[in-house]
């Protein structure tokens, strides 16, 4: 996937999790900034009052399950390479001798 197509899934997803809680889309994406793992500080920027006053309207509310879940499918990183080279079938075979199988299965849950 292009970066492009990346930040166009973002974008919409964003657009429409606003709509369905009735909210802005800069209000969406600050309040989704706010709810990520660890210590996340969203930077506001505004040109205007009225931009100001709408994206500190993020702080207001917090998503719910779904638009998360909607919003964090849409934002996920692919690995791609070395990851998917190095988690290939072939590869693995190379590397465990053909015993990840074997191997993997006697991992601790």
């Amino acid at each position: 996937m292009q970066p492009d197509e990346r930040k166009t899934r973002i974008s919409r997803a964003v657009v429409e999790v606003g709509k369905d809680i009735g909210r802005s889309p800069s209000q969406v994406a600050l309040a989704w900034l706010r709810q990520q793992p660890g210590v996340v500080i969203p930077i506001i920027g505004a040109r205007t009052a009225a931009q100001l006053k709408d994206n500190l309207g993020s702080v207001e509310f917090s998503l719910e399950g779904p638009h998360l879940r909607r919003l964090d499918e849409a934002s996920r990183i692919e690995p791609g390479f070395p990851h998917d080279f190095f988690t290939s079938e072939i590869v693995r075979g190379f590397t465990y001798g053909g015993m990840f199988d074997r191997i993997d299965s006697h991992r601790p849950t």
